[in-house]
């Protein structure tokens, strides 16, 4: 079968031109169908693609083709869901249109309102902006989009998702009625089919997604645990790897941060991204994931919406997404370009039913695993260590420190005592299996009748005795410690996790859920551990007050 070019879907050849100068050679499936349609079609369009599929290129090249330069009025106008995502669709209009006269401009909170007017006064013929914002400015009454010929909503099933339904509908009451609505959704909710009913005429529904074949390059598997042993099981999961660069997702902002910065005092690099972050803070922590100076972005739906980042290794379902398209659409993050990528799904047994739910729903197979051992995670580390000294011998670059070598053999004989002590010099207690926690096994449990779960995923026994009340059993009791060190003494979490280690010998790992204030820390250790910790403290101290001590004992 012969592919079609972008020369065959009815577009200019100045356009094409440019196309072939950004590396384009052939439309993706989504801009094969729609492309066409919005340059010589006068319906309305619905168009079903999942991010990474090219709609962007979808509307904007159309869009691009079908306006006129300085024409003294807002030609079209885009809605997204996320400044991040205006930010990126605007960008790649303003390349499509390089060689012409085209203003495009985007608007979105976080940006001074007065500078954005500023530009719309000096005339803009395409603006994209999330409906927070365009709202405003419809309110102040400093937009004009009476006269625009197109209206097209981007994401429009996660604009929904965050509660703009009505920000939609003021922004389209504010339209002209003759106008072209196009929208864009991964996803084809009951709102969505509803906002089409409402706000548009005639429409044509063309979709990309076809079952069966979506996600064939992508490994999935899930792995059913405790919910409180759910962060055990997820840092195995990214320890046991050779090479991790990928996305983790949760519920909550609370869940990304906190996960982050627990992944973080493990020594991993790790942020978090969600709504709370300004414009600024947001582009920094997504120019350090796509240079890769950190491996692991952790995120909430929402917050991840308009982030298009290739090469993702793995995308991690840390709580399960509220539907099964949106769960397609998170593992979609990985295995793209006809790269392999592996997606994994944590589940507590109250949440099999809904696993099994997405599973039929999204027509995928998904295969359960056991979370690995601490044997299996330090054996995968042993192994990496092995092909790396393999390697730096390989390369021939030791011969400036084979002096140093001989003066060390010298005073030690045994070369294996040697490569002994310069690994755990490397490694510290990295190779400890004592160092990780103890994961439930949740099938031996099952086995009890006295065991359940409830709608949180938490477990418990019923008590021995006849009260009949149930009670929550505390299977890793831990303490939660003050110590008299803040950000006026040490510089952050990573520092004090080291100062702690080094004072008391403890395990980095078992060192947790650190909080800093500027004169004092508050930080999580097992509670069979804080004796130790207290005890070291106060001996170091020399019968003075120490500067760590008890804060209140966790469950």
């Amino acid at each position: 079968m012969i592919l079609p070019k972008f020369a065959d879907l009815g577009l200019s050849k100045d356009m094409v031109f440019r196309l072939n100068e950004k590396g384009f050679e052939e439309p993706t499936p989504i801009q094969q169908k729609a492309i066409p349609f919005i340059l010589h079609d006068d319906r309305d369009l619905i168009a079903k693609a999942q991010t990474g599929t090219g709609k962007t290129g979808a509307f904007g090249i159309s869009i691009i083709e079908k306006t006129i330069p300085n024409a003294k009025y807002i030609q079209s106008i885009i809605l997204t869901p996320t400044r991040e995502l205006a930010i990126q669709v605007t960008e790649e209009l303003n390349s499509f249109a390089s060689k012409q006269k085209i203003k495009i401009l985007s608007v979105y909170g976080g940006q001074p309102i007065e500078r954005q007017i500023a530009r719309i006064n000096r005339g803009v013929d395409i603006i994209v902006g999330t409906p927070g914002r365009i709202l405003d400015h419809l309110e102040r009454k400093t937009l004009d989009i009476s006269q625009v010929k197109y209206a097209i909503l981007d994401e429009a099933d996660e604009m929904l998702n965050m509660g703009f339904v009505e920000d939609i509908e003021n922004i389209l009451s504010n339209a002209p009625s003759n106008r072209r609505t196009i929208l864009f959704s991964a996803t084809m909710p009951n709102r969505v089919e509803k906002l089409a009913k409402n706000y548009m005429k005639q429409y044509e529904v063309i979709s990309v997604i076809t079952e069966g074949k979506k996600n064939n390059n992508i490994e999935q598997i899930y792995f059913e645990v405790a919910q409180s042993d759910k962060f055990e099981a997820l840092f195995r999961i990214i320890d046991v790897e050779e090479s991790f660069y990928g996305m983790i997702f949760c519920r909550t902002k609370i869940d990304a941060d906190e996960i982050s910065n627990k992944l973080f005092n493990r020594s991993c690099r790790s942020e978090a991204i969600h709504g709370d972050l300004s414009q600024g803070q947001r582009e920094k922590v997504l120019q350090k994931f796509r240079s890769k100076k950190i491996n692991i972005l952790v995120a909430t739906d929402v917050a991840a919406r308009g982030i298009d980042i290739d090469d993702l290794t793995h995308v991690i379902n840390y709580s399960l997404p509220q539907d099964p398209e949106s769960y397609v659409h998170r593992i979609g993050r990985t295995g793209r370009a006809g790269k392999n990528g592996t997606a994994i799904t944590l589940i507590t047994p109250s949440e099999y039913r809904k696993l099994i739910s997405i599973q039929k729903v999204a027509n995928a197979k998904i295969t359960k695993q056991q979370v690995p051992n601490p044997s299996e995670v330090v054996s995968c580390k042993k192994q990496r260590i092995r092909s790396a000294i393999t390697d730096i011998i390989q390369q021939d670059c030791l011969s400036e420190l084979k002096d140093l070598v001989q003066e060390i053999l010298k005073e030690n004989k045994d070369p294996s005592n040697i490569i002994a002590a310069l690994i755990k010099m490397s490694f510290n207690d990295e190779l400890d299996q004592d160092s990780y926690s103890k994961i439930d096994d949740i099938s031996a449990y099952k086995k009890n009748k006295d065991y359940y779960y409830d709608d949180r995923g938490m477990s418990g026994y019923h008590p021995i005795g006849n009260s009949g009340k149930r009670g929550y059993i505390d299977r890793k009791g831990t303490a939660r410690l003050f110590i008299a060190k803040g950000k006026n003494d040490i510089k952050g979490p990573r520092e004090l996790v080291d100062f702690i280690h080094k004072e008391t010998n403890l395990s980095k790992k078992n060192i947790d859920d650190i909080k800093m204030f500027d004169s004092f820390s508050f930080f999580v250790v097992p509670f069979s551990d804080a004796h130790k910790v207290l005890k070291c403290f106060h001996k170091k101290n020399s019968g003075a007050k120490s500067i760590v001590s008890m804060a209140k004992k966790r469950r």
